[in-house]
């Protein structure tokens, strides 16, 4: 008797601690969260993935990133992937739309919810997103660029150019339509001489050359993206241009959209024609598209919801701005602590 009282009490025993220590694996389990980029080769890419990385470890999720490459083939593979891991929820920014959705549409029948960072569910696939509202920033900084314009080269024709890829529709319509319009409505005459180009630099820099061969002339530069404005920016000086004094441009203007640290400096510093960046906010979008992934695994929001969108409003940057603001913004949204006035030897 003693002893099946024994063997009973170990068994409890046994028992109690199998049962302690899955209650302890199971309440140590970690969400883990999937993001496809666009393409981490992009320096707010970059920014957006290390402020994601501190907001998931700050709560205590694992965070599977992966680079899309800016390539429709390698979205699908890293979505696939991600969907085989049964991960808990996936961000995305497609660079095309209608195969992201296709993916999109799997991990939702794999139970796995997507939020979408700036593209918006417009057909039979539906998925909430955190959207950037980039085009009233856009429309204010042509019409910002036209007013230096106009204060600078009085009596000369407006030629623009644009380094954009119309093939990617949001940014090309938010951004770079945007501007144009914005520039138009101050300068009504101005003449768009060119389009054309990919979120390269190395290819921004080459169209850039390619512009100045087709017309010389050409006085104001805008890029979409960071890669774009830099690339386009470095064969302006390559071929002696893309100078200012105190401020004032002396062949052309140059502005561009994403607010990194190399369009800051240019902007910030009177002796380039750099004058304005549409400036994005990593850590916001970070944040936002975290939390609202968060609130559909946690089932406060629907994984198929569209009419709760998130809008994080993107501003510009330009002279007016005092660079103890500046610096306080790439503090705040970039994680950046710089002194601009020693970046640019001032």
């Amino acid at each position: 008797m003693k002893k099946f009282i024994v063997f009973i009490s170990i068994l409890v025993l046994v028992s109690s601690v199998v049962f302690a220590a899955g209650a302890r694996e199971t309440g140590e389990k970690k969400l883990v969260i999937g993001q496809v980029f666009w393409g981490l080769h992009d320096s707010y890419q970059q920014a957006h993935q290390k402020a994601t990385a501190a907001y998931l470890k700050e709560l205590g999720i694992n965070y599977l990133p992966m680079d899309g490459q800016m390539k429709p083939e390698a979205q699908t593979a890293a979505m696939e992937d991600l969907i085989a891991r049964g991960v808990d929820g996936i961000i995305c920014q497609a660079y095309d739309q209608a195969s992201m959705e296709i993916s999109i549409k799997a991990a939702q029948e794999a139970g796995i919810p997507v939020v979408s960072f700036v593209n918006i569910s417009s057909g039979d696939v539906k998925y909430p997103t955190v959207e950037i509202s980039e085009e009233p920033g856009a429309v204010a900084m042509g019409k910002t660029i036209g007013k230096i314009f106009l204060e600078n080269f009085p009596g000369k024709q407006l030629k623009v150019a644009t380094i954009s890829d119309a093939s990617v529709e949001w940014a090309h319509n938010q951004r770079t339509l945007a501007f144009l319009r914005g520039l138009k409505e101050v300068v009504p005459t101005m003449d768009h001489i060119f389009n054309g180009g990919k979120s390269n630099r190395e290819e921004a820099y080459r169209v850039m050359e390619d512009v100045m061969q087709r017309d010389r002339n050409v006085n104001v530069v805008f890029g979409y993206d960071a890669e774009n404005g830099l690339g386009g920016y470095a064969a302006l000086e390559a071929a002696g241009r893309g100078v200012a004094i105190d401020g004032k441009p002396l062949t052309e203007i140059v502005a561009s959209v994403d607010g990194s640290t190399p369009e800051i400096l240019k902007v910030a510093d009177p002796r380039t024609s750099y004058m304005a960046t549409l400036a994005l906010r990593p850590r916001e979008n970070a944040r936002a598209c975290v939390d609202l992934l968060l609130d559909v695994i946690n089932g406060k929001t629907s994984m198929y919801e569209t009419g709760k969108n998130v809008q994080v409003v993107s501003f510009v940057i330009d002279g007016n701005m005092s660079i103890a603001e500046t610096e306080k913004f790439m503090k705040d949204e970039w994680d950046i602590t710089i002194d601009i006035r020693k970046e640019i030897g001032l």
